[in-house]
């Protein structure tokens, strides 16, 4: 049955520029941040305007192709029919060990059988008068041989006409009229069962569809007689049909009866209409049988929800119906699995199918050959999962990853998980394949034993036979010796067929390529088929067998749940609303986690504010575990985006000696900074386990305003546990002229210890402080822009200093200076973005450096000759003393590095933000303490936000399980995201 995966490819091109400032908006401290470009991408899978006639699976081959490698044998294929016109589709129908092909050919519809062996049995027969313009079309078997069904245009009426075949493939009787309108008609389907066949076809009402059947009645040896058209369902969002002996079965979107109220969790959006057109396209699930009379049931609540986009799809397993669809009930979309017995009782509520892993949506549902039992084959695509090539070792080049996994009549899926690339948009050719499966994909062809790796390989059709635990049978390019012309290949693929363990599909060359050579190449074997008379080059039509056997080529696919770690292992959004400016995370105990973020606000620049009240960013907590997500607490709105936000856990406190209070609790506190009336101030919040508020304080005081000047300004906030039951904060400060490093101490009830203390004292600004505390000792570390004592810094990006990293380390009692500041790195470029990890032997410190007067434009894929960011890692030990040189990271395949993340237990771990072209990439790396060689990088995610956004990385604890970040949802909304990793 062709189907329809409603699920586009989804550019991962620039949203908004709405983010944390980098580079020279960094060093420059302007008092407002960059605004937010407009920009909202490709929509969400399923949200077609007007449902179009259903694309089949049709692979097509690019034009422009790099040399072809050299050297591995060609397919068995067989020249089937020659084609007048490229691009004219094909219809393939399998009956018991033969097949029957059929297609148009100067005006007439042609047929022609096909042995078990792929060969062609007989000659063509003329089955009736083709009308010039069929743009659908459908071929089955039926009980006394095959329907064919299609829709044609005439003038300015469309019609639909139905054709019995007998096993011959020869016209029982002339084509039937069905029906007839000066409607649109767009989209068909034959579904046959034990007494004749149901044929569906759909009429779009604006936005909605309309679903009309009739009942073709056949007895034996007669021509088929349908009935008059019958509505089965109206104005409903999508639909799916699958027939069974007893008729068919249909699964339906259907509208809401009202528009729906937000999904829990979601924050409130200012694009209001926006939202109801997106909420326009969602609807809840029925189910409905219609007998081989043409009876139809009363629709069935399957999931009455309004929250299925309109990619439903439905299969029999195992005597159930197994319908799946992708679902927006929570934050993020995901596939969602639910199974009904005939008659429409729900044995299976609906439940999300795989685990969370950010956005995922539905390609496929294929089943398993009626009556054969076993399993159907499920496939999706998470959109923040690393593209084609970069998930396995078997598989090279890039493309998109569609993730298959087995499903029985439970609705459960097997633990065994494979990926297939597809380098193009739509859905990759699935079907059953005896006890596994087949598919036909588009992707990088390259051979095992290739060496040049710069070499960009060709994007081939290539068919992939897996097993039923998933694993990688046979691989190979579709490739025979009609399509000499092409170096093999052929133009379009399609119609992929599997039958007792032996797999086709048929392929065509472009016109003029030319059948005669392969037929040569061939002894002769093959041989042209199409109609006489039709002048002018053809296309032929080949029959391509797809054998299990050993092949040179490596295959586009891999059993994913083998795939080494580091790999992430689940992805779930914590809040959706406005672009993030800074993400902090804190780890809790039984593996929960703590995560803040501040959104991005632009004084001045925002009318969110209802009259009256004076807003600014607004600064969010909630708990992760892996027993769920905590309630979503808002401390303020009135938060400063370049303030930053940070979080530091401290154990429970020492029990009451007179046993009040009850069992003692972890407490974490929040540094942030608050705007008021213009002025920012430095704000630590105490929450419980929860996130919940349980005390707040100002920690600064400091006089802001200034006669004829600009107000002075706190920012990028750092905080850290002392060890002795208190905190240290740290922050930057432009109450003294130029930005300055300050900190100051607070006990577990917020009260301060230690004054504000100014820790630097230079001619020029620093930025992004960050903390750790060792034992006594408070370890500081920031950006900072004064030059070089040797001037090897100094002059760059036109003679402005671009900023080192620099380290310090403080008395944790009193805030006193240990000893001089120390630069870490002496460079031209500029380098921000610094993080701390302690760990056994001292401290791993990293940041990123980024070409002089590059600034924000890190994100633009520096791929050219290295010239975009890179990490660098410097080793501290004990005594606050550099062990080497500082290591250094490039991103993957040159790409500008935006920002990392570290933890350090007994190894250290990290994940380093890059921009691809216009996207971000997250990859995961592990270094030994003190190792001085740059470690590889295995990708992690590929983001939807824009490559100008830093998505501030946080990983949680020592152990790096948790990462939190920011994200952009492809609606373009700001998401704040979890990341669980699993670790060597």
């Amino acid at each position: 049955m062709l189907v329809r995966s409603a699920l586009p490819s989804v550019r991962r091109g620039p949203q908004r520029d709405a983010g944390r400032p980098r580079g020279a908006a960094l060093r420059r401290r302007a008092p407002a941040l960059l605004g937010a470009a407009l920009a909202l991408l490709l929509g969400c899978s399923g949200a077609a305007q007007a449902p179009a006639a259903r694309p089949a699976r049709v692979v097509k081959t690019p034009p422009a192709q790099p040399k072809a490698p050299e050297g591995p044998p060609l397919l068995p294929a067989q020249v089937v029919a020659e084609l007048e016109d490229e691009d004219a589709t094909p219809y393939f129908a399998r009956r018991g060990d033969e097949a029957l092909l059929l297609y148009a050919a100067g005006g007439r519809w042609r047929t022609r059988v096909i042995g078990a062996d792929g060969a062609p049995r007989g000659d063509v027969v003329d089955a009736g008068p083709a009308a010039a313009d069929v743009p659908v079309a459908a071929l089955r078997a039926g009980p006394q041989g095959y329907i064919a069904a299609w829709i044609e245009q005439i003038g300015g009426s469309r019609a639909v006409r139905a054709l019995a075949l007998d096993p011959a493939g020869k016209p029982v009787a002339p084509a039937s009229a069905v029906a007839q309108t000066a409607e649109e008609i767009t989209w068909l389907d034959v579904l046959p069962n034990a007494k004749g066949a149901l044929v569906l076809w759909e009429m779009p009402r604006e936005d909605r569809v309309d679903v009309v059947m009739t009942v073709l009645a056949q007895d034996k040896g007669a021509a088929i007689k349908p009935t008059a058209p019958a509505s089965v369902a109206r104005e409903v969002l999508g639909w799916n049909a699958v027939a069974t002996k007893r008729g068919a079965a249909v699964a339906l979107v259907l509208p809401p009866a009202a528009p729906p109220p937000r999904a829990q969790g979601k924050a409130a959006r200012k694009a209001d209409a926006e939202d109801a057109g997106e909420a326009a396209k969602l609807g809840s699930v029925s189910l409905l049988e219609i007998d081989a009379a043409g009876k139809v049931s009363a629709p069935v609540a399957v999931s009455p929800e309004p929250t299925a986009q309109i990619d439903l799809e439905i299969a029999e397993v195992g005597g159930r119906y197994l319908l799946t669809w992708t679902d927006e009930r929570d934050i993020d979309s995901a596939v969602y699995l639910a199974a009904a017995e005939p008659g429409g009782k729900v044995v299976v509520a609906p439940r999300q199918a795989t685990p969370p892993s950010g956005e995922q949506a539905l390609v496929s549902l294929v089943a398993p050959p009626a009556g054969a039992g076993g399993r159907a084959l499920l496939a999706w695509e998470d959109v923040l999962r690393p593209r084609g090539g970069d998930g396995g070792a078997e598989v090279g080049g890039a493309g998109r990853l569609i993730h298959l996994a087995s499903v029985g009549p439970d609705g459960a899926l097997g633990a065994e998980r494979a990926a297939l690339v597809f380098s193009a948009s739509g859905p990759p050719d699935l079907t059953a394949d005896g006890d596994g499966f087949a598919a036909v994909t588009l992707a990088p062809a390259t051979l095992k034993a290739a060496r040049d790796a710069a070499a960009a390989p060709p994007i081939w059709p290539t068919f992939v036979r897996f097993g039923p635990d998933l694993s990688v049978r046979a691989a190979e390019p579709v490739r025979a010796a009609p399509f000499a012309a092409t170096g093999g290949v052929p133009y379009l693929v399609r119609g992929l067929s599997c039958h007792k363990g032996a797999c086709v599909t048929l392929a065509s060359a472009a016109a003029g390529a030319g059948a005669q050579q392969g037929g040569a190449q061939q002894g002769g074997a093959a041989r042209a088929a199409g109609a006489a008379g039709a002048a002018g080059a053809r296309a032929p039509l080949a029959l391509v067998s797809l054998p299990v056997r050993e092949s040179a080529w490596r295959a586009p696919a891999f059993r994913e749940d083998r795939d080494p770690p580091p790999r992430a292992t689940a992805v779930r959004a914590l809040a959706e609303g406005d672009p993030l400016a800074k993400v902090a995370a804190a780890e809790l105990e039984g593996g929960a986690a703590l995560a803040a973020w501040v959104t991005y606000f632009v004084e001045g620049a925002s009318d969110g504010a209802p009259r009256g009240q004076d807003l600014s960013a607004t600064l969010a907590v909630r708990a992760a575990s892996p027993g769920g997500l905590g309630k979503l607490n808002v401390l303020s709105q009135k938060a400063s985006s370049l303030g930053g936000v940070a979080i530091a856990t401290a154990p429970p406190a020492p029990a009451d000696p007179k046993g009040k209070g009850g069992a003692a609790q972890a407490e974490s506190v929040i540094a942030w900074v608050a705007r008021e009336r213009g002025e920012t101030q430095v704000y630590v919040t105490k929450v419980d386990a929860t996130g919940a508020k349980l005390a707040q304080k100002k920690l600064t005081t400091a006089p802001r305003k200034k006669q004829g000047g600009a107000a002075s300004e706190a920012s990028d906030v750092a905080i850290a546990y002392d060890g002795a039951g208190g905190f240290i904060v740290a922050w930057v400060d432009t109450r003294d002229g130029n930005a300055e490093v300050y900190a100051a101490r607070v006990d577990r009830a917020l009260n301060r210890t230690a004054p504000d203390r100014r820790i630097t004292n230079a001619p020029l600004d620093a930025a992004e402080v960050q903390i750790a505390v060792r034992g006594q000792e408070a370890w500081l570390v920031w950006s900072d822009a004064r030059p070089a004592g040797d001037a090897a810094a100094a002059g760059a990006a036109g003679g402005e200093a671009t900023g080192d990293v620099f380290f310090a380390r403080l008395d944790a009692k009193t805030l006193q200076r240990i000893g001089d500041e120390a630069r870490l790195h002496a460079s031209p470029e500029h380098s921000r973005s610094p993080v701390l990890a302690p760990h056994e032997g001292g401290v791993l410190v990293g940041w990123v450096d980024e070409p002089a007067g590059d600034g924000a434009a890190a994100g633009g894929g520096g791929a050219a000759g290295g010239a975009g960011g890179r990490a660098r890692l410097v080793w501290l030990d004990n005594g606050g003393a550099m062990q080497g040189p500082p290591v250094t990271i490039d991103g993957p395949d040159g790409a500008s590095v935006s920002s990392i993340a570290l933890a350090c237990d007994k190894a250290c771990r990290g994940v380093l933000a890059s921009a691809p072209g216009d996207s971000v990439a997250l990859s995961a790396f592990t270094l030994a303490p003190g190792e001085a060689a740059a470690p590889p990088l295995k990708p992690l995610a590929w983001l939807t936000g824009s490559a100008s956004r830093d998505v501030s990385p946080a990983l949680a604890g020592r152990s790096g399980a948790s990462l939190f970040f920011a994200d952009d949802a492809v609606s373009g909304s700001g998401r704040v995201r979890w990341m669980t990793i699993a670790w060597p």
